[in-house]
């Protein structure tokens, strides 16, 4: 399956920005825009689009991110705040994002955020990684269509390139996301969500590596008896029956 690259830009709050992005979507051949809750007016967008118009009207619209990602092998979002102290703003670098994301087979997604605020916490959670773009520490917020241009000239720049390695399956991910989830629940663990710890690490793992670490998690819940807990959480992530991988 060929790779197919998804731009979603959430609550989008101007008209420019908007024109921007469609026309930057064009310039570095997005698959598939969706618009998340966009606040602002296609109408008035369409002057700065300039000949990529077409894109407003090839848009997906849809009300919120847990839409826009559905069937994505993997999902990248974008914010100016990093910390090693937080789970969800660790981040990797453009050059990172491009590499993991041109490795996938099937459909990967770039979020971007609003102007105001950019992306809640609940949903950088929702992404699998996050990444940010160095800047001035003087002053690290870029515009939401400048961040854009960068992050999709990176993706662009490696596209078709052959992968260096071959990255674990979705399947995969979310089984061992829900085997954490179901030990940490069987042990009482109180720290922050394991699920969303080895999703992180597991999307910049080998297929390899993930493997083994799924078979360490497997046997440990087949150990405590919460499989058929992690089934129930893996049915959850998927949003209803998923095979085991």
């Amino acid at each position: 399956m060929a790779l197919r690259l998804r731009l979603v830009a959430v609550g989008i709050e101007g008209p420019v920005n908007l024109g921007y992005i469609f026309r930057l979507s064009e310039n570095f051949e997005v698959d598939e825009l969706y618009l998340v809750s966009p606040t602002a007016s296609v109408a008035e967008s369409l002057r700065w689009a300039a000949k990529a118009s077409d894109m407003a009207w090839k848009a997906t619209v849809v009300g919120s991110l847990k839409e826009a990602l559905r069937d994505v092998e993997l999902s990248v979002c974008t914010s100016d705040e990093s910390s090693a102290r937080d789970l969800l703003r660790s981040p990797v670098s453009p050059e990172q994002a491009a590499e993991l994301m041109i490795a996938r087979k099937g459909t990967v997604a770039l979020v971007v955020g609003r102007e105001s605020v950019g992306l809640t916490r609940d949903e950088l959670a929702q992404c699998d990684l996050l990444c940010t773009i160095p800047a001035s520490p003087k002053y690290t917020a870029l515009n939401v269509s400048n961040a854009t241009a960068i992050l999709l000239y990176e993706i662009y720049k490696v596209r078709g390139k052959s992968p260096e390695y071959e990255p674990p399956s979705r399947k995969t991910i979310a089984l061992a996301e829900a085997y954490a989830r179901s030990l940490a629940a069987a042990v009482g663990s109180g720290e922050d969500d394991p699920g969303l710890s080895v999703r992180r690490l597991l999307s910049k793992a080998t297929a390899a590596e993930a493997r083994h670490l799924l078979n360490l998690l497997s046997k440990a819940c087949s150990s405590l008896g919460c499989r058929g807990m992690a089934r129930k959480k893996l049915e959850d992530l998927c949003g209803g029956p998923c095979e085991e991988a």
